[in-house]
């Protein structure tokens, strides 16, 4: 680094723009994570509800005396 004051601030101001665009390129990536991770967690919520849905039914047309007993 230079001894100049101003040299010296200059490149503080540089290195200051690319650290706020690395900080600004940073919380494009995290929000656009957060939406997809928000659509991820809909979508599994969903599935939850669907095979919830097709247990119930599954289980709702088992009927207990065609199944064989615990000892057989």
């Amino acid at each position: 680094m230079s001894t100049d004051p101003m040299q010296r601030v200059t490149e503080l101001e540089i290195q200051l723009a690319h650290t706020q665009r690395v900080v600004e390129q940073l919380n494009e990536v995290v929000t656009e994570q957060s939406k997809q991770l928000d659509r991820v967690m809909r979508s599994v919520t969903r599935f939850e509800e669907k095979l919830d849905d097709f247990k119930y039914k599954i289980e709702e047309k088992r009927d207990l005396l065609d199944e064989k007993p615990p000892h057989y």
